[in-house]
């Protein structure tokens, strides 16, 4: 993926996943402590800083790894799906999401289907290749591509 300031303004960004489900496993051992503090014997504060990092350690995992393959961003210069980028100059136009475009279309992102949960855009490609566009808001993401589109168009009798 290829990242730096000079790609200009972000049209369009979504991270893959969000970061609070990480929280599940120290909110669960800090809850745990607190109620086992109440029953007769006291508590172990061992077991439940392991059973908190037991329940950390793969949520953290699943979470970093969705937010660097699902990730979304379009700039003026580039189209980003998950491991994969597309310079927008060679997109040449897009069709809305209906979801005609889920099956039959290779998805962008190196991805064998489009992910679960995630929306369809179809998008064509300066050789005629049509390839599936995706996202969790797909309606935001085809405005910014016909936008940006739109602004690439040339002006009629200049």
């Amino acid at each position: 993926m290829t990242e730096g300031p000079d790609e200009g303004a972000v049209l369009f960004a979504e991270a893959g996943a969000p970061w609070w489900p990480v929280l599940i496993g120290p909110v669960i051992g800090v809850g745990g402590l607190l109620v086992d503090r109440l029953a007769p014997g006291g508590a172990n504060p061992l077991a439940w800083v392991v059973i908190g990092l037991v329940l950390f350690l793969p949520i953290a995992l699943v979470v970093r790894a969705r937010r660097r393959l699902l990730a979304v961003r379009l700039t003026p210069d580039v189209l980003v799906q998950g491991d994969e980028s597309v310079p927008t100059a060679r997109i040449a136009g897009v069709r809305p999401a209906d979801g005609s475009g889920r099956y039959g279309l290779r998805p962008f992102g190196d991805h064998p289907t489009v992910p679960r949960h995630l929306d369809v855009v179809v998008v064509t490609l300066d050789d005629g290749t049509k390839r599936a566009a995706w996202a969790r808001d797909a309606a935001a993401l085809h405005a910014a591509l016909v936008g940006l589109l739109g602004e690439r168009a040339p002006v009629e009798g200049s």
